[in-house]
């Protein structure tokens, strides 16, 4: 997946705006899982001590969570506090059905659709402030059911 620019505020059209969205949470989603794939696979090799595994994790963790997610005060996100599989996004990067739906000019929900065996769907909310898009909060339902919150 080619990186794209953080710092991008000016679009040419409400369509380059949505494709950035989309694309803005599937690169922070996508880290997200191969930096916790990366620690579970060592973990499960043995090899690496619990304790240098979550610190590791951390290091890795935070300033991809800093550079993709507001900052406002989180009672339980913000951190590292575990690590899977499957990993928290699993099958976002296979994802089958976007939608971006704008709520304000400043605000929008960024929603992907996947294929995995939960049959996942994920709703990341965007907030614009200072010109710069951020995910605010992200929600995920399986298999149709209710949506529920998920800790960034």
């Amino acid at each position: 997946m080619e990186q794209i620019n953080l710092e991008q505020t000016e679009f040419r059209s409400e369509s380059d705006l949505k494709s950035y969205l989309v694309s803005f949470v599937l690169e922070y989603a996508s880290t997200m899982n191969r930096i916790e794939m990366e620690t579970f696979l060592k973990q499960e090799a043995g090899k690496t001590k619990s304790s240098d595994l979550f610190e590791e994790y951390k290091q890795k963790y935070l300033p991809v969570f800093t550079a993709y997610c507001t900052d406002k005060k989180r009672a339980y996100g913000g951190q590292a506090g575990s690590f899977g599989c499957p990993t928290k996004y699993d099958g976002i990067e296979k994802y089958t059905e976007d939608n971006v739906v704008f709520k304000s000019s400043n605000r929008a929900e960024v929603y992907l659709k996947t294929d995995n065996d939960f049959k996942s769907e994920y709703l990341f909310v965007m907030v614009r402030k200072k010109g710069l898009w951020r995910i605010d909060s992200a929600k995920e339902r399986w298999f149709n059911s209710s949506w529920r919150n998920i800790i960034l």
